[in-house]
């Protein structure tokens, strides 16, 4: 071999190295941007949960809103204090986001029981401060989702492709999945 092949195969090397390198060390960013935008969206989603069990314990509602808001809001709070579904109860992971299908399914439906109960009401200006602050919350829900779910995506796309699959640059770590729920804001009184 010469010295100029030996050279050529040396810089191809070099080149391929990097590349997986860079692949590998996008995947493991976007898994981090994961994490941390699931816990952003656990936070909204328990901030949100909270002041509607405020909410309904405030006696602005009447007593069949108020019981039922307060019945879909402690579903709430109890499936995000749940272990991550997979994860052995006797070894939970500290730091981990309970965004499973279940949560999904009790967090819509504390959206819709929200936009029931508050349908008509005014915000800070109707004299209740409150429902402006879970109006506000609702939307920050909205997008803490959908910064959560492009992550995902993101981090999908490039878990597809054939040089992440056949270098295994994953890992173990679990595919992610997006968020899907009904987040929705109710509609106030002007």
């Amino acid at each position: 071999m010469t010295t100029e092949t030996v050279l050529a195969v040396v810089v191809v090397v070099v080149l391929l190295v990097w590349l997986v390198l860079a692949k590998a060390n996008r995947l493991d960013l976007l898994h981090q941007k994961i994490t941390r935008t699931a816990a952003t969206l656990d936070a909204q989603l328990l901030r949100r949960a909270a002041q509607a069990a405020e909410l309904a314990a405030s006696g602005r509602l009447d007593p069949a809103s108020s019981l039922v808001l307060a019945g879909a809001a402690d579903a709430c709070i109890v499936s995000g204090q749940d272990l991550e579904v997979g994860v052995e109860p006797e070894r939970p992971h500290p730091g981990r986001v309970t965004l499973t299908t279940e949560r999904e399914t009790v967090e819509s439906d504390l959206s819709r029981i929200l936009r029931q109960a508050l349908e008509g009401h005014g915000g800070a200006d109707g004299g209740v401060p409150l429902i402006a602050e879970i109006v506000a919350t609702g939307r920050r829900v909205e997008m803490a989702r959908r910064f959560y779910n492009d992550a995902v995506a993101q981090a999908v796309r490039i878990r597809g492709q054939a040089l992440v699959r056949l270098l295994r640059l994953a890992g173990r770590a679990v595919m992610p999945r997006t968020f899907e729920m009904d987040d929705t804001p109710p509609r106030l009184a002007a």
